[in-house]
């Protein structure tokens, strides 16, 4: 018999809780908040939770760095990043793995997969697994090769009872493209400034708040 996992929560943040292996596509401008929207719904809750990242846009460091800034607890152990930016360097002290490029979808899904089952062979009974953003591989990589990239590592999450978290800015993509790589997730969070204030929306999830709410932002 199974037991029902609890569900992963977002503190100081206006979004209920969701279940176990769900794929949230984080949509809204690069320069608006974005980036720290995706890292505060990653941060872990207890120490059996596991936070890995897929970063593109900003190095494996500096990406640990920010999110360490907003609260984020960093245990080497059950705390990794897969570098696709073209500056990043493998660090093992801070668990951090270099691809490369983001046009190297191959290696990305390979170091994700041994990162993810290491960490949750450290203890980590569950993990969050944010991507920032997915916009770099959409124009280094053929759009095919993007889309069978994030239903693998939406459908790896899903099945291993962990949260995905993915970032686009819409304006660096067409619609087509956008549509396209949505229906790999089970819901959509919005972001936009209105009225100088930032605000969300959550788009395709159950007992959510269905309209416009303001969020605090620290940047």
């Amino acid at each position: 018999m199974s037991i029902q996992e609890p569900t992963y929560t977002f503190e100081n943040l206006p979004i209920a809780g969701v279940d176990a292996g769900t794929n949230l596509l984080v949509t809204g401008p690069a320069l608006g908040g974005i980036r720290e929207l995706t890292l505060r719904m990653l941060l872990r809750r207890h120490s059996r939770e596991g936070a890995l990242f897929v970063a593109a846009d900003v190095d494996g460091r500096q990406t640990l760095t920010d999110y360490q800034a907003l609260g984020g607890d960093v245990d080497f152990a059950r705390v990794g990043v897969v570098d696709c930016t073209e500056e990043g360097a493998d660090d093992d002290s801070c668990n951090v793995h270099a691809v490369g490029s983001p046009a190297d979808l191959t290696g990305a899904g390979i170091e994700f997969s041994s990162l993810y089952e290491r960490i949750h062979a450290n203890g980590a009974s569950r993990v969050r697994t944010g991507i920032y953003t997915l916009s770099p591989f959409v124009v280094y990589a053929p759009a095919k090769s993007v889309f069978r990239f994030v239903h693998t590592l939406t459908g790896r999450i899903r099945v291993a009872d962990g949260l995905g978290v993915c970032a686009i800015d819409p304006g660096t993509v067409d619609d087509q493209t956008l549509s396209s790589i949505a229906q790999a997730f089970d819901g959509k969070i919005e972001l936009r400034e209105s009225d100088g204030r930032r605000k969300i929306r959550v788009r395709g999830l159950p007992d959510q708040p269905d309209d416009w709410q303001p969020v605090e932002f620290e940047h």
